[in-house]
């Protein structure tokens, strides 16, 4: 055997070899990340194909009433009386990708939760994720860190609603965030890095942000001043357009 033909056979080696490891990690990624990031993104004009009705807007003043319309439909079939139920019920939840769990990423963190369960249904996972990415490209535009945003509330129960209610003015007994499409973000404060930082102008980005992506009808909100949070549930589309898990 030559050298040439030797220094040809180790090349071709060196190749295949990393074109093995790209291969690789390219199809075994989604199996090493939270499971809220192997949500795929639904495809379809959510202006259009939505399942309940909704009209795009620039406004933040989306009623309860059909906040909890689309949570009904989008969400869960049944909803929890108590907290000891809803546990009871959590492992099947999760095993059947129902609901999944929501943790701190490079978009927000998790606050800590008092009245309410750190899950949310595939689709408003997604939707958070696609928040999250057009927020940090806004800020990338405007030559900012990637800070992340808040969570402040997620799933309830209605013995955390009730909870709730006691000193809070805007909690009601029919609340969308019994069917785990909604969540609260705080517009007060966000991270840089684990920093709470609060920067006018990120929060103008910010609100940007979520007036563009409710123009698109990707989801309802309603600007809360006494909890400084927006109250925010996700738009679903029609059957047989709506993408799920891979």
């Amino acid at each position: 055997m030559t050298k040439r033909t030797l220094h040809l056979q180790l090349l071709l080696f060196f190749t295949l070899l990393l074109a093995l490891v790209i291969i690789s990690v390219h199809f075994l990624r989604p199996f090493f990340q939270p499971a809220m990031f192997r949500i795929v993104t639904c495809k379809c004009d959510f202006c259009k194909d939505a399942e309940a009705p909704i009209d795009s807007t620039g406004m933040l003043d989306d009623l309860n009433d059909i906040q909890l319309e689309h949570a009904q439909i989008g969400g869960l079939k049944h909803t929890f009386d108590t907290d000891s139920d809803f546990q009871a019920a959590l492992d099947s939840l999760l095993t059947n990708d129902v609901l999944i769990y929501v943790e701190d990423c490079r978009y927000f963190k998790v606050d800590e939760l008092h009245n309410s369960h750190p899950y949310l249904v595939p689709a408003a996972i997604n939707l958070l994720k696609d928040i999250g990415v057009e927020f940090q490209k806004r800020l990338k535009s405007n030559h900012l860190k990637a800070y992340r945003f808040i969570l402040t509330s997620m799933l309830r129960t209605d013995e955390s609603q009730h909870k709730l209610k006691r000193y809070n003015r805007n909690a009601t007994s029919e609340s969308a965030h019994r069917y785990g499409t909604t969540f609260d973000i705080t517009y007060n404060q966000f991270l840089d890095g684990d920093n709470p930082v609060y920067p006018p102008k990120v929060r103008t980005i910010f609100t940007q942000t979520l007036i563009a992506m409710r123009q698109q009808c990707r989801f309802l909100i309603k600007r809360e001043i006494h909890q400084s949070c927006f109250h925010m549930t996700v738009v679903v589309c029609k059957p047989g357009i709506a993408s799920g898990i891979k």
